[in-house]
């Protein structure tokens, strides 16, 4: 067994497996891997194989062990793969009371947050790459990660799922070697996983950033992207952590049954960008000339 350390939200966490998956875990997790400090606090992951000729990733019988400061396990179970939430690298099952989990793609823009949720069909990730094109910076390539106590959101610098024509046109666009690599999902067919860094700038993974707006994409029958404010449910792991998101800004982003993901994004970032420019100009507001007699001149 060897160990890999990697930091996440300020924290280090050492990682150990067999020496031939420590590529695959820097593929996952790149950005976050760091100089091992040998903290004396840290929480330790470890994968172990209960049955001979058992591997990682992608081994449903690989067991995993969380430890803090080589103590007792805190969790032992099944490792039951990279994409269930909550993931077991960082070992969220043990950090509940801090984290809040949303399957999403997370991106910024200057003091903006947004969070693109829906299915692996509703091209959320090609809604990111455009934005990523308008100069928006990548947050998180699969999880919205809420920070409970102060509702901050946290990198995590994950690779980005492309399915069916986007996977096709990410691939034609030219790819750096070691930056993707592809797999067969049983339910959605091949996935093309590529690195954030290779799509356009991050965030660093010390940044929090703030309350983040929701997106939620939906296909339809239309012939281009539509995008009005709507409420709705949103499925937070832990559960429990749903009210925390309640009261922030979310939205409707409709696609048509096709494409659309470049119209969907400047959308996005014109009500993000633009509005907010006009709440906030760069130049003095003059004001107006009081007619003659006016009251308003008893405000000032």
């Amino acid at each position: 067994m060897v160990s890999l350390c990697l930091e996440f939200f300020g924290a280090e966490i050492s990682v150990s497996t067999t020496t031939d998956a420590v590529s695959d875990l820097e593929f996952l997790f790149g950005p976050h891997v760091v100089p091992d400090s040998r903290s004396a606090d840290r929480l330790q992951v470890e994968f172990g194989y209960p049955h001979p000729g058992h591997s990682l990733p992608g081994d449903a019988w690989a067991e995993l062990v969380v430890r803090r400061n080589d103590g007792p396990p805190l969790l032992r179970r099944a490792f039951r793969g990279w994409s269930n939430v909550p993931p077991p690298v960082p070992p969220f099952s043990v950090l509940r009371e801090r984290f809040s989990l949303v399957q999403a793609v997370v991106l910024a823009k200057g003091a903006t947050t947004i969070a693109l949720i829906g299915s692996p069909h509703s091209d959320r990730e090609g809604v990111a790459l455009a934005l990523a094109q308008r100069s928006w910076r990548i947050v998180s390539g699969q999880l919205l990660i809420t920070d409970r106590a102060g509702g901050n959101v946290m990198p995590y610098h994950v690779p980005l799922e492309f399915r069916g024509a986007t996977a096709a046109g990410v691939r034609a666009a030219g790819l750096a070697p070691g930056s993707w690599t592809s797999r067969t999902s049983p339910v959605t067919g091949d996935v093309l996983m590529v690195r954030p860094e290779a799509l356009g700038d991050i965030v660093p993974i010390q940044a929090r950033l703030g309350p983040p707006e929701l997106f939620r994409l939906c296909r339809s029958g239309n012939e281009g992207a539509r995008l009005e404010p709507w409420d709705f449910p949103t499925q937070t792991w832990p559960p429990e952590a749903a009210q925390e998101l309640a009261d922030v800004p979310s939205f409707r982003l409709e696609l048509p049954e096709s494409g659309g993901a470049e119209e969907a994004a400047g959308l996005i970032d014109h009500r993000m960008t633009s509005e907010r420019r006009e709440l906030c100009p760069d130049v003095p507001v003059i004001s107006r000339a009081s007619p003659a007699g006016s009251t308003a001149s008893l405000l000032i």
